[in-house]
């Protein structure tokens, strides 16, 4: 077992600082909920509670697998990664995704979504070995497959249809893919949102990555038509950087409009946006206040972990906040909680016990310090994480 959870008797958490609110608390948890919130007479809180993470945006099929070299591009990341995903068994794929998992629930997290490839390259390894991974961690995480449709797999053409219905027969929750990979992204983004409402589950594509890229509006559009309203995600939408203002406002409007939730992967496209020769001239995220104040519900993933379209990060979700208030200059404090909690921001008395507690006495001084080790509670329960998933 990579993790697990002790006994469940009652907690209390003594002279705790709470997101929203000044002054100390003690927290009583029982049942798996929290019972109740008090005013602390301890003195001043020298540590944090928080709801725990979500983390929306992993591959945990390619953590941990890195190439040959750094990824100089997008484009060079794309063709590094084949060789890799070639020579992977199901064994090395599953005790990957197995670490990844460790840190991602020592860090905070109690629910995450995975990318997890499918294609003719790799057939069903990826998912046969992180659906093991899940099941393995499932008392402590709970774990969404995304069956991803690489570039080797267009959801237009019939094999294609055929794979992304098996996968979901099979393992998968939700489905995805890369729109500009394929010949004619337009008919693909369309196919993928057919076979998803076909198959009454939500969809969460790679989109516009690259600047210049220019799908989100149609994608927008078509969820549009076909009422798929809070049922897509979109993750990346960098080019909308980059989008004439009048052109962007009008994107993100429909975006509000359709429930779009949208996910921001700081780390990964600060390290490959705009990558070259020079120093980059651009942030490499997409317009994040503007989707903010325009009412799109906005989360920040950690996207790819040390692999090789990213040779650093650790599943923190404080690492992805951290990084969206310097990128994105998102200084509210439940906005950046609301971006790693899908949408909670406060602890109240209540709610199901699933909650993280940080070593510092400010939200500030967690997102800047970013603490460990940190205690874990899964339904009132605290977690427990093997010696090999620390560090």
């Amino acid at each position: 077992m990579g993790a697990a959870t002790e006994a469940s008797e009652p907690v209390r958490f003594k002279c705790v600082a709470l997101p929203g609110v000044g002054g100390a608390f003690d927290v009583d948890i029982a049942g798996g909920r929290v019972r109740s919130i008090t005013p602390s007479l301890s003195g001043d809180p020298v540590r944090l509670l928080l709801p725990a993470f979500i983390d929306l945006h992993l591959h945990a099929d390619r953590a941990y697998a890195q190439g040959p070299r750094r990824a100089r591009s997008l484009e060079d990341a794309v063709e590094q990664v084949e060789a890799v995903k070639r020579a992977a068994t199901e064994e090395d794929i599953f005790e990957r995704a197995c670490k990844l998992f460790r840190r991602a629930s020592a860090h905070g997290t109690t629910r995450l979504r995975t990318h997890v490839d499918i294609d003719p390259v790799v057939g069903w390894r990826p998912l046969a070995a992180v659906a093991r991974a899940r099941r393995q961690f499932e008392e402590v995480l709970d774990v969404s497959i995304v069956a991803f449709a690489t570039a080797h797999l267009d959801p237009s053409s019939a094999i294609g249809r055929r794979t992304i219905t098996e996968a979901v027969a099979g393992q998968a929750d939700m489905i995805g893919t890369v729109v500009p990979f394929h010949e004619d992204p337009t008919v693909s983004l369309n196919a993928l949102l057919d076979i998803a409402t076909e198959l009454d589950v939500g969809a969460d594509l790679h989109i516009d990555e690259r600047a210049g890229s220019g799908y989100l509006e149609e994608l927008a559009d078509a969820c549009l038509t076909r009422k798929m309203h809070g049922r897509v995600t979109a993750s990346h939408c960098c080019a909308l950087a980059t989008t004439p203002p009048a052109d962007a406002a009008r994107t993100i409007d429909k975006l509000a409009e359709a429930r779009m939730t949208v996910i921001a992967l700081p780390a990964l496209n600060l390290h490959l946006q705009d990558r070259g020769s020079i120093t980059p001239r651009r942030r490499g995220i997409t317009p994040v206040r503007e989707m903010l104040d325009a009412g799109v519900p906005v989360r920040f993933g950690s996207d790819n972990v040390m692999d090789v379209f990213y040779p650093y990060g650790d599943a923190d979700p404080l690492e992805a906040a951290f990084l969206a208030s310097i990128t994105a200059h998102v200084d509210d404090e439940s906005a950046l909680l609301r971006g790693i909690c899908d949408g909670r921001s406060r602890v109240e008395e209540g709610m199901e016990a699933d909650l993280v507690v940080i070593e510092a006495s400010t939200w500030n001084e967690a997102i800047a310090r970013r603490p460990l080790p940190r205690t874990v509670l899964r339904r009132g329960r605290r977690v427990t994480v093997e010696r090999s998933g620390q560090r």
